[in-house]
């Protein structure tokens, strides 16, 4: 099955090199639906360019300050923050506090076609 997700730019286009292989999402009903085989094809969100990508495998958590530090050495130890402070700006930027006692959250590696 193929899904479609969308990406800002700058994001889009690390996963397009292969740079990046991992994505953090909100465990909400569409990401339910993913299964390890199934391809996502990410597309930008001003341009959009699309690239598909194959599911390797999915990590629930249920929360995403877990999620970070399983990863934090590989996705986010460079950004010169805390786990702390990227759990906040997800809560500003992307979902609620809320959002993730209901559904948690999924870590989502895959690589590209």
């Amino acid at each position: 099955m193929n899904h479609e997700m969308g990406l800002y730019p700058e994001n889009f286009e690390t996963v397009k090199s292969g740079q990046k292989r991992r994505k953090y999402r909100l465990y909400d009903e569409k990401r339910q639906n993913i299964r390890p085989g199934d391809t996502i094809t990410f597309y930008n969100t001003e341009s959009n360019k699309r690239v598909t990508v194959l599911v390797e495998s999915l990590h629930i958590y249920g929360d995403f300050k877990t999620c970070y530090q399983d990863f934090w050495e590989e996705d986010f130890a460079d950004r010169g923050i805390t786990v702390e402070q990227l759990v906040q700006d997800t809560y500003r930027g992307w979902w609620s506090k809320e959002k993730e006692e209901t559904y948690g959250c999924v870590v989502i590696k895959f690589k590209p076609l």
